[in-house]
């Protein structure tokens, strides 16, 4: 177990209470850097760390933890700790999948019934394009659901298997992460195919910096970032020259439509080869997105015609 807690005498308490529990190979960190560190090694089967700190470091580590970017197991539990329960705050560390959130000062009976239900009850995994981490049951009828799956947990394998075998879990390990990169992959490509989608229909027109345009060069270097862990120099090459085709969608010029249609055939074909099902699903939320940008494009549409007609009738 790892414990990070930039105040040490905090650490030493949490400590503690984790030593009173059972636990007895612990690790105690007030350093981020230090734990950054200690995240590349596979061994860390449960990860405690205090976000109390308003600076937002910690909140973005775990984020890169989970999304495959931090150290080698995405998917060690997490439990974070709050000295005060600031709602925003609270959202943000589920939101970047920590398993549960404890508030201090907690006695070792809390701490055991948290730790308990990652043991016997933990959560399943969902991957979008922006969120790996556990279901938290927010899914939709009208919007394609990710699928779940047991992520690796070796809290729990540690403590029920008899015999923990460490080059079975590895492979485990790296299956469940070749899984997770190739789930992101196709769900980025998807996102990045409907903002392309949306500059289309709008024929160029509407403002670079608008929602759609960033979410496309957002999503677009993410998409980047996730297909470089593929570690498939022919993947990564396409998804560089998806990158570079979108950024000239947010620059008006006459070819911008093009642009935003070569992005979006180079987006679907990624979508295509990687996505393990759902292609149906992805039409239909395309065609309900697209029904609304038309519908906002018509209403824009009649908006300017009215007030032309305001114009000329108080001119006249």
């Amino acid at each position: 177990m790892v414990i990070y807690d930039p105040i040490r005498g905090n650490m030493l308490l949490t400590r503690s209470v984790m030593h009173g529990i059972g636990f007895r190979s612990i690790e105690g960190m007030t350093c981020q850097f230090e734990l950054t560190r200690r995240l590349k090694d596979v061994d860390v089967a449960l990860l405690m760390v205090d976000a109390t700190d308003p600076n937002d470091a910690i909140v973005k580590m775990l984020r890169a933890q989970r999304l495959g970017e931090l150290g080698v197991n995405p998917f060690v539990p997490i439990i974070a700790t709050l000295w005060a329960g600031s709602a925003n705050l609270v959202a943000d560390l589920m939101n970047v999948g920590c398993d549960d959130v404890l508030l201090r000062p907690f006695s070792t009976s809390q701490a055991l019934d948290r730790i308990r239900a990652l043991i016997i009850g933990r959560k399943q995994f969902v991957v979008t394009s922006d969120y790996v981490g556990p279901d938290r049951g927010l899914s939709s009828r009208n919007q394609m659901n990710p699928d779940r799956f047991h992520p690796p947990n070796f809290l729990r394998d540690r403590i029920v298997l008899p015999i923990y075998d460490t080059v079975e879990q590895a492979k485990r390990l790296s299956a469940s992460r070749l899984k997770v990169d190739q789930e992101r992959l196709s769900k980025l490509a998807r996102r990045i195919a409907m903002a392309a989608e949306v500059v289309i229909q709008s024929q160029g027109r509407g403002d670079p910096n608008s929602g759609f345009v960033v979410d496309l060069l957002e999503s677009a270097a993410e998409l980047v970032r996730a297909a470089k862990r593929l570690d498939k120099e022919e993947v990564h090459e396409i998804a560089v020259i998806l990158e570079n085709v979108a950024a000239r969608t947010s620059t008006p010029s006459v070819d911008r439509v093009e642009n935003a249609k070569l992005t979006r055939q180079l987006a679907m074909a990624l979508f295509v080869a990687y996505a393990a099902e759902g292609g149906e699903a992805f039409r239909a939320e395309l065609d309900r997105t697209l029904v609304k940008v038309r519908d906002r494009l018509n209403n824009a549409t009649d908006k300017v015609k009215r007030r032309q007609a305001l114009a000329l009738s108080i001119a006249s």
